[in-house]
């Protein structure tokens, strides 16, 4: 009776070691996937952090051609309308 005790004892004990062993392996591959998602997260937040920098660089790139395009334009107009000021003589 004691042996057959003991050996459901040293049964239990191994099943236990299995188990701690198991969740051993289970907490590394959990620890390497948490690890892995943090990387891809920061490497997400940088890559927001840079696409939002150049976005807001043409941004003002584009803010600065538009002012250009229309001093340029203003520009035109004037040298036209002068143009056409002293073609009017020549109109009758």
């Amino acid at each position: 009776m004691q042996l057959e005790n003991f050996d459901r004892l040293e049964e239990k004990l191994r099943q236990t070691v299995e188990l701690i062993n198991k969740l051993k392996t289970e907490n590394q591959q959990i620890t390497t996937s948490y690890k892995q998602l943090e990387d891809q997260i920061s490497n997400f937040q940088k890559g927001t952090k840079s696409s939002d920098s150049e976005a807001e660089r043409l941004k003002k790139e584009s803010a600065r051609r538009e002012r250009d395009f229309e001093r340029k334009k203003k520009e035109i107009r004037s040298r036209l309308e002068k143009l056409l000021e002293r073609l009017a003589p020549f109109d009758t």
